[in-house]
């Protein structure tokens, strides 16, 4: 609702250039198109001659609808029944045409066809610091808020039209984004816990930190800028709209399936040390795939501790232990399973990796885990 000292503006009580009052006039003059009006002491009107079913004459009187002032005249019509039936039809929440005409405290007097209307400022729709002047001359689309058919007034919003428009424009982006849409976006804030991104049509979603990016984020500002555009994939659209989950990483190939695929349970790896948790350490095996050491596995003697003995960055041999692909999660190990310690020289190259593989799945079919972690993940499943 708007508020009531909005709907008023001062200088005009009772009636206005926003009203239609009615008034005994006398023709005091006709010249060209024009005739001329005696209103009362120092009250003058004109009306354009095609207005009168007959021409008037001097000192002929009529009932005459004041619509305004215009260069310190008034602005006049007949007052007949075609007047009021405009009245009479127009009723709040109607969609009109409004000219503007000129300035008036607290907002803008505007003609709606034959009528009069005031638009309060706050229902222009023009942004802060925009000169009010901009408007005046121009045709608005607004909408009728208030009607007050006795004293023959009527309210109008641009606001309420813009509100609808971007409300409209809203819904079509938000039926068009469907997950897995691939889209662009800006982005506004940057959190701990994520990005937010302003998207077409007036949308907003949020890409959670654990999607910005495969490797581990702390806070968003570790990969993003504000004011940075951004190609996101929409994850979830819920609440018609007002809940957006984006995704950074899913735009990228997943380098679980491509390290799940090239390695296989047993083997030794490089990794580096990235976190050191009181229940073991966190270690990079390859480009945003980690893996916990457990401290049980970690060889720990003569009682040290996790810290005493890994650094965040240090490089360290582990053996793959378990791989969950589901559930992102490898199981490291320092040792073997006779206990002794891996060394970095059993680390296989690339081309080396594949021979074993191939000489694995060949000599052992039964029991083979190459082949299983392959079929799991959807790849060959040939051995």
């Amino acid at each position: 609702m708007v508020r009531r000292r909005e709907r008023e503006h001062e200088g005009h009580g009772e009636h206005g250039a926003h009203t239609l009052r009615i008034a005994r006039g006398v023709v005091v003059g006709v010249h060209g198109a024009d005739v001329f009006v005696e209103l009362g002491p120092r009250s003058q009107g004109v009306i354009r001659r095609d207005r009168f079913p007959d021409p008037p004459a001097v000192g002929d009187a009529f009932d005459f609808t004041l619509r305004g002032m215009e260069e310190g005249l008034w602005v006049l019509e007949l007052h007949e029944d075609l007047v009021l039936a405009d009245w009479e039809r127009m009723e709040v929440g109607d969609l009109v045409h409004a000219r503007v005409v000129r300035r008036r405290p607290g907002g803008y007097e505007t003609k709606v066809g034959r009528l009069h209307a005031f638009l309060p400022q706050s229902q222009s729709g023009l942004p802060r610091g925009t000169r009010p002047e901009l408007l005046l001359g121009k045709t608005l689309s607004c909408e009728v808020f208030e009607v007050d058919p006795e004293r023959q007034r009527v309210f109008v919003s641009r606001r309420l039209v813009q509100e609808r428009e971007r409300r409209s424009e809203r819904d079509r982006a938000v039926v068009s984004l469907k997950p897995g849409t691939v889209v662009e976006g800006r982005v506004t804030r940057l959190e701990e816990y994520g990005a937010f991104v302003k998207l077409p049509g007036g949308l907003q979603g949020m890409v959670h930190v654990s999607d910005l990016a495969h490797e581990r984020v702390a806070h968003a500002s570790e990969v993003l800028e504000k004011g940075a555009t951004l190609r996101v994939k929409v994850l979830y659209v819920r609440a018609g709209g007002k809940r957006i989950g984006l995704g950074v990483k899913q735009l990228d190939a997943d380098p679980w399936r491509a390290f799940l695929r090239d390695h296989a349970p047993g083997e030794a790896l490089m990794g580096e040390v990235r976190r050191i948790a009181p229940f073991g350490v966190f270690v990079r095996v390859a480009p945003g795939v980690e893996g916990l050491l457990h401290r049980s596995a970690c060889g720990l003697g003569d009682g040290r501790g996790l810290r005493e003995e890994f650094r965040v960055g240090d490089e360290v041999a582990v053996r793959l232990v378990d791989a969950d692909p589901d559930r992102q999660r490898l199981s490291l190990s320092r040792l073997h399973v006779d206990g002794s310690r891996v060394d970095a020289d059993e680390v296989l190259e690339p081309e080396d990796r594949e021979e074993r593989l191939g000489a694995v799945d060949a000599d052992r079919p039964g029991t083979a885990l190459g082949p299983l972690l392959r079929r799991a993940l959807g790849g060959d499943a040939t051995g």
